[in-house]
């Protein structure tokens, strides 16, 4: 009984110390985990699609998201202790991996002696946001860009829409969650 109202008096005092705030993922940890689920409804995940959009946005422009660090398993449960990066070669990070950042960027232009010209191009950059090669470059149509294209990731996507413009550069998303299913961000004007 004693023992019982030591604990609750421990109890008591320790109430009226200040909170600290409980440590939780961090922010490329929540973006991983809201990508896995399609970026769900929420306030984490709202968060999470923000920063990578932010991230992606031009300049200097990075990758949607970066190495997600977590604190390991502690020492005496069996694990290594401390902090650790989450390692994304296994073959169940593949949906991560197919992660792509596309860019837009299209012009039209006349002269006085040629009708309407119209130049576009989409670059496909790799999750890391590095290794970059063209998905389509066009030069010279007289023919504005087509409503669609098809990914990598055999998705069809639209073309960055907005209006009528004679000059357009736009940046997204592809990404798929843990069971492979595609989704996309929307276009980003810059």
């Amino acid at each position: 009984m004693r023992l019982f109202f030591k604990g609750a008096m421990l109890a008591a005092s320790l109430s009226f110390l200040p909170a600290r705030p409980a440590s939780a993922y961090d922010m490329d940890c929540a973006i991983m985990l809201c990508m896995a689920g399609g970026f769900p409804p929420g306030a984490v995940c709202t968060a999470a699609y923000a920063e990578m959009i932010r991230r992606i946005t031009p300049w200097p422009s990075q990758p949607p998201f970066g190495i997600c660090s977590f604190a390991a398993m502690p020492v005496a449960a069996g694990g290594p202790g401390g902090a650790m990066d989450l390692d994304i070669s296994g073959p169940e990070y593949d949906w991560l991996r197919r992660s792509r950042v596309l860019w837009f960027d299209g012009q039209s232009h006349e002269t006085r002696e040629e009708p309407r010209q119209w130049n576009w191009n989409i670059r496909s950059c790799d999750h890391e946001n590095s290794t970059c090669h063209d998905l389509a470059r066009v030069h010279g149509s007289h023919a504005p860009w087509p409503a669609s294209f098809q990914s990598e990731n055999d998705q069809t996507l639209d073309y960055p829409g907005g209006g009528i413009s004679f000059f357009r550069r736009a940046v997204m998303v592809e990404y798929g969650d843990y069971k492979g299913t595609m989704g996309h961000s929307q276009w980003i004007h810059y």
